[in-house]
């Protein structure tokens, strides 16, 4: 059986300013952080802007149900 895949997309219509809408860092790795997670499960990441000024990111990860 061929591997299976989830995919998720999450959009964005802010600037994408970084804040974590407390004032405080964000703590994580970003975009670095999620790329290299989605490798781990041999899957795929691409984030950018939108063409409306918004945010966009588009991960595939891959599993195996068996």
């Amino acid at each position: 059986m061929a591997p299976r895949a989830l995919e998720i997309d999450i959009t964005s219509e802010g600037d994408g300013g970084g804040s974590t809408g407390n004032g405080l860092p964000s703590g994580g790795h970003g975009l670095i952080g999620m790329r290299e997670r989605t490798a781990l499960h041999a899957g795929e990441l691409r984030a950018g802007p939108t063409g409306t000024g918004g945010y966009e990111v588009h991960a595939t990860l891959t599993y195996d149900s068996g």
